[in-house]
């Protein structure tokens, strides 16, 4: 098993030349995706190594707590992902059972967003992904082709793509050493080898390492352990400079005659691991490894190095970490299977469990008990009930995040949809389209949609406060000046320049629309925006949030002016049924209001309501692909429409 891990370190230089040269476009979209929320990155073996640098980078660039975490932990439910959370997986090869029975459960339950990453092109785990359409996949093949035991050249790929993406996220520039000479500070690779080798000879007549680093060296610390430890080549403590102040020193006092301490010093630290160092006994081994220049440098740096300890290490030991024998116990307890009862999985045909545990995750508190449980279950029965015995004469749809993918806003609406549409169309039903936008959406579905139908399409634009048909080319109309209402909200936010230096603002007659120059969560900025309003002004608008912004409507402002517009267009009654679907149920989301409406299903968020909107599409299914479920299962009779999901 495995390949000689000296031809894997001669791998390095080429595969970080293609980690810098990458197109690496999709991954800094999914990242971007990522960097407003708080973070969970899975892996296992050398890809937690990964994970933990991940969740560094996260915390160091985007400010927000990261956690690296093992495949079991999400698994088995060990830690509370939330749907305000985002989940990252790393995997070398995209094969093993864990990842798999990760991925399954971390779909199930579905945070706000997923990357997977693999450093194998079509593996398992990417072809799972490929499932959920709004999990983002960043796949690649390494020129080193697969690792050997350990994680190497893997490794080295994973670090330095998303040290590219993070740094060109935060600061528009990739500052990371050009080329691995640079990086490692020497022209030839089998000089550092040998000069490190050097370095390292006087350790390995002991049998205890242990290893002090800080912030910058923390994941070389971790890697440095797990290879130890994985290739039998010693047993390795590690700690920081402080916390092994706090006792781990004795193990010095007790088996100093038997242990060596590795430092990992960066210029941040090096006050501190020198004051450290200095006060070690004498009788104590001890190799200072000092990486110079910023932390990124620092950290990857380290990384590289320990990969070469790691073998200088083996070769003394005449074990080579590459390929050190798997004992059969080893690939037994490998092989192993989780019971069910330890999985956080969902059977994806069991709609109703999926739909209440959706309306679980929607209230403040997570533990219900059995008569409340039983209740949602009895609330979820009747609206299916509900709505399997209605008959609708037509359909409002949310228009981003429902018809159309938030990340794919400014795209062609998909043909799978257009086709659903014009099913409806075709047969004689009037559809309705609520969206925050204006004129983007009417030339969306002009382009999509014959014009012969415009006139069977109602449109509300600026979160309806312009309504029209589609065929109407002064909707929205673009000569409105904004109220006064909003002007003076608007006023009020530009005089405050901290939040200046984060939004820009475009208004309309009735709304007044929010976007972000950097990664921020809505859930961060509303407080401090209605805390400006409050207290620069007398008004209290409507404020609601989409996928991209934050929406300050005017009095009255309302996605429920479409649903009364396509009854008037009809001839029906102020409340006859109409099916209403978006995406941002639960407030302050934008379809907050209109699926308040009786009949209503989110293809996203939930609100706490137990009469209406019930999200009903299979785990990990959202946006554009929860919505096409929707419409396949939509029945065109002689009395109107009817939606008829399978039995679960």
């Amino acid at each position: 098993m495995g390949k000689p891990y000296l031809s894997e370190l001669f791998q390095l230089k080429a595969t970080y030349a293609a980690a810098m040269a990458m197109d690496i476009n999709n991954l800094l979209l999914a990242v971007k995706a990522m960097a407003s929320l708080p973070l969970y990155v899975v892996g296992s073996g050398g890809s937690l190594s990964v994970a933990r640098f991940i969740a560094a980078l996260h915390q160091y660039f985007a400010g927000i707590i990261a956690k690296e975490v093992t495949p079991l932990e999400v698994s088995c439910g060990g830690f509370p992902i939330t749907k305000n959370s985002s989940l990252c997986y790393v995997s070398a090869g995209g094969k093993n059972l864990d990842i798999i029975n990760a991925f399954k459960a971390g779909i199930a339950r579905e945070p706000q967003n997923i990357l997977v990453t693999c450093a194998r092109k079509n593996s398992n785990l990417s072809t799972l992904a490929k499932n959920y359409k709004y999990v983002d996949l960043f796949e690649f093949d390494l020129p080193s082709k697969k690792d050997g035991f350990l994680a190497t050249n893997s490794l080295l790929a994973f670090v330095t793509l998303f040290a590219r993406a993070y740094h060109i996220l935060s600061n528009g520039n990739n500052n990371l050493p050009a080329t691995f000479e640079d990086l490692i500070g020497e022209k030839d690779h089998l000089v550092f080898l040998n000069q490190l080798r050097e370095r390292c000879s006087s350790l390995w007549d002991r049998d205890y390492f242990i290893v002090l680093y800080g912030n910058s060296t923390q994941h070389a610390a971790f890697d440095l352990e797990s290879k130890f430890i994985e290739a039998a080549l010693g047993s390795v403590h590690i700690a920081d400079y402080r916390n092994f102040a706090h006792g781990r020193h004795h193990w010095l006092a007790k088996k100093g005659d038997k242990s060596a301490v590795i430092a990992l010093i960066t210029d941040k630290d090096k006050k501190i691991a020198e004051k450290t160092i200095k006060l070690i006994p004498n009788n104590v081994k001890v190799l200072q490894l000092y990486f110079p220049g910023c932390d990124l440098n620092a950290a990857i740096r380290a990384l590289v190095t320990i990969l070469h300890i790691v073998f200088i290490a083996g070769e003394a030991r005449n074990i080579d970490p590459g390929r050190p024998g798997v004992p059969e116990f080893g690939r037994r307890i490998y092989n192993l299977r989780l019971n069910k009862s330890c999985k956080v999985c969902y059977d994806k045909n069991n709609r109703r469990d999926v739909a209440v545990l959706r309306k679980l995750i929607s209230l403040p508190f997570k533990s219900l008990k059995e008569d409340e449980i039983c209740n949602l279950l009895e609330s979820y029965n009747q609206f299916i009930n509900k709505l399997g015995n209605i008959y609708f004469s037509g359909i409002v749809f949310d228009y981003d995040g429902t018809l159309i993918d938030t990340r794919d806003r400014f795209s062609d609406i998909s043909s799978e949809v257009i086709i659903q549409l014009l099913r409806l169309l075709e047969n004689g039903f009037v559809i309705g389209i609520a969206t925050g936008r204006g004129k983007s959406v009417r030339i969306a579905l002009r382009k999509a949609i014959p014009d012969y139908f415009w006139d069977k399409i109602i449109v509300g634009y600026y979160n309806g406060s312009d309504c029209g048909l589609l065929s109407d080319n002064d909707c929205p109309d673009p000569s409105q000046s904004s109220c006064s209402e909003l002007t003076n909200v608007m006023e009020a936010l530009n005089k405050d320049i901290t939040l200046n230096n984060l939004i820009e603002m475009t208004i309309r007659k009735k709304q007044l629309t929010v976007e972000f120059k950097k990664p921020i969560h809505h859930s961060d900025m509303l407080p401090l925006i209605y805390q400006i309003i409050c207290t620069s002004t007398s008004e209290r608008p409507a404020i609601v949030t989409s996928g991209h912004s934050i929406d300050i409507l005017a009095k009255g402002v309302s996605k429920r002016t479409v649903v009364n517009g396509l009854r008037s267009l009809i001839g029906l009654s102020h409340d006859a049924p109409i099916l209403c679907i978006g995406d941002r149920g639960q407030w302050p989301g934008n379809d907050f209001d209109l699926l308040s409406e009786p009949y209503s299903i989110s293809v996203d968020e939930v609100s706490s309501d137990n009469l209406t909107c019930w999200n009903l599409s299979p785990p990990g299914y959202r946006g554009v692909q929860a919505t096409l479920e929707i419409l396949k299962s939509i029945q065109i009779e002689k009395d109107g429409l009817r939606i008829l999901f399978p039995e679960s």
